[in-house]
């Protein structure tokens, strides 16, 4: 399927272009602001070829596709074309307001939204950075040639001019003027500001003698440009709504950069490098308080951030700390996650018995050890918790033993294996100590807690053996009612013909997926089976009228629990064929034997698989 075919279809899925207000990315993920969160078919979605996952993180509908995430986004921009962020202006009276989202929500949309166009510039250039810093400590090139203040200025621009960059990307989540928000930063970026504030003689400059405009260096600075460019947004609206329409086109522009570049100055700019330094303080107090709970703490919640998308809420505190300290000890913390995700990862490939299963390891190892473990999270860890559980205490672990002698960097770089010539330093073997302590650890406990303990398991004949989910009737699948099933063109199993309503589990295993009309459960067993159960051949058409389910998506079940109560005096009065197939659908290089037919209880084996 062509990317431009699964992006139709999501937007199709998600509601179409009008249930859309706004819609960005990160480096793996679309995230979408949407109008009805009802109207999104989540099942669909993560069914198309390419998509990893997706969840629903407060307002906010997040879609895991990986790195190629941009070019889905492009193809995005030209279907919507001008609807996008229109859709969410104040013109829209049918839209959901965004002052009754939470702060939280607000906060973290603000962030993802800011932060994520811009990461690629920042983590390349933090690479680079980190490059050479590792090169120059090993004595490989020197500090001082014409060549490294080249690759430095390449490096550190994006750095040093970090404002411009964050304006752009703020003046489109606040969805105001571009230009006029690079002007206000270009406004706190004059060399002017910058020079008195390194030369440190003055504080602040006197306009008319008598208002102060304090003076800050704000280069590489965070917190300011973002709240400049968000005043930005309300003064050019209201501007531009009295402003009449001969003169708009001269007026709005001027008396905006001139209302907010003295807001910015005097106001905003100043709160901002203050809020920025009390953020600095809180963790450098933390810090002090003790490193080693600052590492259990930050370890322990950083898996679950990036599975939810908030993992950017680091960011602006990490770039915060080397533009205020010179350094920073969370994204030596944030490695060790990605290090111990890639582990628990790369322990599940014993635990997969499929070539197709082998290969997403693989691949989501390989993505980890670059940086980018939303493949490993959504591909792999979420199908086994007990590999993430392993991921999270690898990460505390790691990141709690490197807090403990100060690892930090001095620059931003991407937490990758290519970034480890950037801890070449005093805190070198410590950090290196870090990543194996994460990697073997997250690996050994996701091998003990899901490879291990299967197989324990498996050696019990009942890991391999399926038993009828209703009682009644069992026969061979190829005397199945419908011929989908009877040509086994979806796997091999039986068919239980009911006499009875209640549906058990199979096995031990998960319930992987339920269907919103509840006439179809998806299970996948402790030793890895998957097995679909259809109840009904045409029962989709009652939309779950006579269904009465008991358990949800994700719940672990045992052999011969009830999962589901069916009304079989309603289906016969509906006209329902109630012929109710089984079938293994990841069969592969096993073998299915058919051990019982005729009357059986539910919960009785009539399936064992080699």
């Amino acid at each position: 399927m062509k990317k431009e075919e699964v992006v139709a279809q999501i937007i199709n899925e998600v509601g179409g272009k009008e249930n859309i207000n706004n819609v960005w990315h990160c480096m793996t993920r679309l995230r979408f602001d949407l109008k009805d969160k009802t109207k999104v078919n989540q099942e669909a979605i993560q069914s198309l070829e390419g998509i990893l996952g997706s969840q629903f993180n407060k307002d906010q509908f997040q879609i895991v596709i990986g790195t190629t995430v941009d070019k889905y986004y492009d193809i995005i921009v030209n279907i919507l074309g001008s609807n996008i962020n229109k859709n969410s202006t104040e013109k829209d009276k049918n839209s959901q307001s965004k002052d009754k989202k939470s702060l939280s929500t607000r906060f973290m949309d603000t962030v993802s939204g800011v932060f994520g166009p811009i990461v690629p510039a920042i983590a390349g250039a933090g690479m680079i950075k980190g490059l050479i810093a590792g090169l120059v400590a090993l004595k490989f090139i020197s500090g001082n040639t014409d060549t490294l203040k080249v690759i430095d200025m390449i490096a550190s621009g994006v750095f040093t001019f970090l404002p411009f960059f964050l304006a752009v990307s703020a003046a489109k989540k606040f969805k105001t003027n571009e230009y006029l928000a690079v002007a206000i930063a270009a406004t706190i970026m004059y060399p002017t500001m910058v020079d008195a504030a390194k030369a440190g003689k003055i504080t602040a400059f006197y306009v008319l003698g008598i208002l102060p405009i304090p003076v800050f260096n704000y280069s590489s600075s965070v917190i300011p440009i973002i709240f400049a460019v968000w005043v930005l947004s309300y003064v050019h609206k209201l501007i531009d709504k009295y402003m009449p329409d001969t003169m708009r086109t001269v007026f709005t522009p001027t008396l905006t950069l001139f209302i907010s570049g003295f807001l910015t100055l005097g106001v905003t700019g100043p709160i901002g490098i203050y809020l920025g330094r009390g953020l600095a303080w809180v963790i450098t107090a933390l810090f002090s308080i003790s490193p080693i709970l600052a590492g259990v703490i930050v370890g322990a919640i950083r898996p679950i951030a990036i599975l939810t998308g908030m993992h950017h809420a680091m960011t602006p505190i990490a770039l915060q700390n080397f533009a205020t300290q010179g350094y920073d000890m969370l994204m030596p913390m944030m490695f060790m996650t990605n290090i111990s995700i890639t582990g628990a990862a790369a322990a599940i490939y014993f635990k997969e018995n499929t070539k197709q299963g082998k290969t997403i390891v693989i691949s989501s190892v390989i993505s980890g050890l670059f940086g980018i473990t939303e493949p490993a999270l959504f591909g792999v860890l979420t199908k086994y918790k007990k590999a993430f559980f392993a991921a999270t205490i690898g990460s505390t672990v790691a990141s709690a033993f490197i807090s403990s002698f100060g690892v930090r960097l001095y620059g931003y770089v991407l937490s990758s294996v290519f970034s480890i010539p950037a801890y070449i330093g005093p805190y070198f073997v410590y950090a290196m100590l870090g990543i194996l302590i994460a990697l073997s650890v997250s690996f050994a406990l996701s091998y003990l807690f899901v490879v291990k303990m299967d197989k324990k398991d498996s050696t019990s004949s009942k890991n391999n053996e399926i038993a009828s989910v209703m009682t009644g009737d069992v026969k061979d699948i190829t005397e199945a009612p419908d011929q989908t099933f009877a040509q086994k063109l979806l796997g091999d199993g039986f068919v239980v013909f009911p006499s009875a309503g209640k549906v058990v589990a199979p096995f031990d295993g998960t319930i992987t997926m339920i269907y919103k009309t509840k006439h179809a459960i998806a299970l996948t067993s402790s030793n890895g089976i998957e097995v679909l159960i259809h109840i009904g051949l045409d029962t989709v058409t009652l939309n779950g009228e006579g269904f009465a389910l008991l358990v949800k998506e994700g719940d672990t079940v045992k052999r011969g629990q009830t999962i589901l109560n069916v009304d079989l005096a309603l289906m016969k009065l509906k006209g329902m064929q109630m012929a109710t197939p089984v079938i293994v659908t990841n069969l592969n290089e096993r073998v299915l034997k058919l051990k019982k037919i005729g009357n059986v209880e539910a919960g009785e084996t009539v399936v064992d698989i080699k």
